[in-house]
């Protein structure tokens, strides 16, 4: 019988998917999260799943070293997927919070894993964040396990602080940096801070997507690789069908919802000539990971469809038979609020970002900050 894989943020939008897929193999599952409305909603619809798997839910708080040391104890995993995080954009209204979360959150689970008498294979969720600011005119070329780190955002500097937690740990590992991931929790779960975000971001950037079930199956699927991909860097994004700029996602995005495309005057370019005037997504080489780890299972037609599809009918609906006014309207607004703003030509992303947050929200090897 195999040991138990312990997920954490086990109800999030991969992680309610990791596990699912998890529990269809028959595998145990130990789910925890923090204990919210959501979380628990999620928790009911996979504890009513049909599937030959266990699933044993618990609600814990990374933050507390005791009770994460005590369920590592009690469950003994032998797989460790560690989805938990405090994501950007919220991440940069506490980063103070978000780092002790991202980090230490990360430093207890491995301490708890250092304890048992077998060690478990510990796969971590990081992201594309740890690259920073990417211009595509001075670097063309695609990103790879062995680009060097430099991440320009308070959210990429904690996935680079507790990937090194993890690498010096001890423990079997595999770091997966993901990609843009794409689900109908996208559109769902989009605020006043991610319209913020997704603002700052060049049109021309680019931008690496993810169908969310296809993360999910990296993370099941390398569940039973331990020794081929222990140690390694795994870039997880979708196929070539997935590699598109921030504008041409966006517009599909808005597409899917029902409003439509809102054209190149919806964003401001990033300037060419300035390394620090683009977001932190890329296009990723997948080769090794897709070799590893089989993946790639979506194009990216069908991740489109899926959101649509995901779309209250009613409101899909409306928003057609509004969207030819509905789209000037907002490209007019999007054109107000740059002019208040001050924005110039450029997207400039990092300046509107620190003026929105403060300066904790860069990187503190960022030059904008004297955090």
């Amino acid at each position: 019988m195999s040991a138990p894989v312990l997920v954490t943020g086990a109800f999030g939008q991969v992680g309610k998917r990791v596990t699912e897929l998890l529990l269809s193999r028959g595998r145990t599952v130990v789910a925890t999260d923090l204990r919210t409305d959501t979380t628990l909603s999620a928790a009911d619809e996979l504890a009513g799943a049909t599937g030959p798997g266990t699933l044993h839910t618990t609600f814990a708080d990374l933050l507390d070293s005791g009770a994460v040391e005590a369920l590592v104890e009690e469950h003994r995993p032998g797989t460790i997927i560690h989805l938990a995080a405090m994501f950007s954009p919220q991440s940069y209204r506490n980063p103070q919070l978000a780092r002790r979360i991202n980090v230490g959150g990360t430093e207890n689970l491995v301490r708890a894993g250092q304890k048992l008498s077998t060690a478990p294979l510990l796969l971590f969720a990081s992201s594309a964040a740890v690259y920073g600011s990417r211009n595509p005119h001075r670097h063309p070329e695609r990103i790879t396990a062995d680009t060097p780190v430099a991440p320009i955002d308070q959210y990429g500097e904690d996935k680079v602080l507790a990937e090194g937690v993890i690498t010096r740990s001890g423990l079997p590992h595999a770091c997966l940096r993901l990609g843009g991931v794409l689900s109908p929790d996208t559109t769902a779960g989009i605020n006043t801070d991610h319209l913020v975000l997704i603002r700052a971001t060049p049109g021309d950037n680019r931008l690496h997507g993810v169908d969310a079930r296809d993360v999910a199956l990296a993370f099941a699927n390398a569940v039973d690789h331990r020794d081929s991909i222990d140690g390694k860097v795994l870039l997880i994004a979708g196929n070539d069908s997935y590699a598109h700029t921030h504008r041409d996602v966006e517009d599909a995005m808005f597409e899917a919802m029902g409003i439509g495309r809102l054209g190149p005057s919806a964003s401001l370019p990033g300037d060419p000539a300035d390394d620090r005037g683009w977001a932190f997504t890329g296009w990723f080489d997948t080769t090794e990971s897709q070799a590893l780890l089989n993946f790639q299972q979506h194009e990216w037609r069908e991740t489109v469809a899926w959101i649509a599809e995901a779309q209250p009918r009613f409101l899909r609906i409306a928003l057609r038979t509004t969207g030819s006014l509905l789209r000037p309207a907002i490209r007019t607004a999007l054109a107000l609020q740059r002019r208040i703003e001050h924005r110039g030509r450029y997207a400039d992303p990092w300046s509107l970002i620190a003026a929105r947050y403060g300066p904790q929200a860069l990187a503190e090897s960022s030059g904008d900050t004297d955090r």
